[in-house]
Parts: C-alpha cells; structure tokens; sequence
C-alpha cells in the first residue's frame, strides 16, 4: 500500500485546500462584483414599478 501519514495528509489536507480556494473565490467574487459593469444589483430608488 502506500504511508499511513500520506493517507493522512491526503484525507485531511486536500479538503482543507479546497475550502480556502472556495474561500479564496468567494471573496475575490464579492470584492469586485460592484465595479464590473454589470447591472444585475438590486436598485431600490430606479425599480420603483
């Protein structure tokens, strides 16, 4: 087979990864969806109808 401690590192490590790429992402996404041009934010004073 293969290292306990790498199946260890393995199963706990990469979760760890990828909740902080997620974490990562989501800021990064939050960060700059108001300067982007689009216009898909709620305005309360334009969408009166």
């Amino acid at each position: 087979m293969f290292d306990s401690t790498m199946f260890w590192v393995v199963l706990f490590g990469l979760p760890v990864v990828a909740i902080g790429v997620i974490i990562a992402l989501a800021a990064y996404q939050a960060s700059g969806v108001q300067q982007d041009g689009r216009d898909d934010a709620p305005d309360d004073d334009s969408s009166a109808g």
